[in-house]
């Protein structure tokens, strides 16, 4: 019987077949998406010089000084940094005996960070964990510009206080409670850094979380189930920022990743 007539024979329930078969295919697909994502995010932790392989922020000035386990001395010359045969360049990077050593720059103040493949911190991880993913935690937000050179004060992991220029807000309802999150980066890269009730327990101290808003102002998608750990939960070398206060959600977003997950001791 041709399928036409075979939906007319059952009350239209082969049509209702199909339909459920695109709805479980659309979720299959939705999910694959998810798992390619983790698996990325899993690449970019535990690479050789990954997340998780920092093993230190050194901060320098203009008197030379030694880091244990770099070779030679180092300081500060303008917002460059040079060792004994070598200069690495503001956001530039080199490879010395199988480490990093990386230029990283915050106000007037920068450090020398080393990544090191044998760091204990990419050792011990194993996976991440994270909540299944839900397409029905794909919300819609509303992206309001900031006005020009507008910046907000981001106090930081280890105290610092840095002002960084402000993109806007996004008006979205979590959980039936409608909140308005602070966001900052390009249009094309929108970052938000939140805590929610499972902050702590469930899930680490505070995550991370970008946006698009390519169009400007007006609807954005929100896919909490993107939700994603800072680099401070794989080593205590890097200074993340702490939410800000609008930033501080007193529903639970059960999306995302939850816990760094790691390896038992030997």
């Amino acid at each position: 019987m041709p399928p036409a007539q075979a939906g007319a024979a059952t009350g239209g329930r082969a049509r209702g077949r199909r339909r459920l078969g695109f709805v479980s295919e659309s979720r299959q697909e939705f999910e694959e998406s998810w798992n390619a994502w983790h698996r990325a995010r899993m690449r970019l932790v535990t690479a050789p010089h990954g997340l998780a392989s920092l093993v230190g922020t050194h901060w320098l000035s203009p008197e030379p000084q030694t880091i244990e386990g770099v070779p030679g001395s180092w300081y500060l010359d303008g917002a460059a940094i040079v060792g004994e045969d070598c200069t690495i360049d503001e956001g530039g990077e080199l490879l010395v005996g199988g480490r990093v050593l990386r230029n990283f720059r915050r106000d007037d103040d920068v450090a020398l960070r080393v990544l090191d493949p044998d760091a204990p911190s990419r050792a011990a991880v194993a996976d991440i964990d994270a909540y299944p993913p839900d397409p029905a935690l794909v919300l819609k937000g509303r992206f309001r510009p900031a006005e020009d050179a507008a910046r907000i004060d981001l106090t930081e992991i280890d105290g610092y206080v840095e002002s960084e220029a402000l993109a806007g807000t996004v008006t979205v309802e979590i959980d039936g409670v409608e909140a308005e999150l602070v966001v900052t980066g390009p249009l094309t890269r929108l970052e938000v850094v939140f805590s929610d009730t499972t902050s702590g327990d469930e899930t680490y101290r505070f995550r991370f979380l970008t946006l698009r808003a390519d169009g400007g102002a007006g609807e954005i998608d929100v896919d909490l189930n993107r939700s994603y750990l800072p680099p401070c939960a794989f080593s205590d070398f890097y200074v993340c920022p702490l939410p800000p206060l609008q930033n501080r959600l007193t529903v639970p977003v059960r999306a995302g990743e939850k816990t760094v997950v790691r390896k038992e001791a030997a």
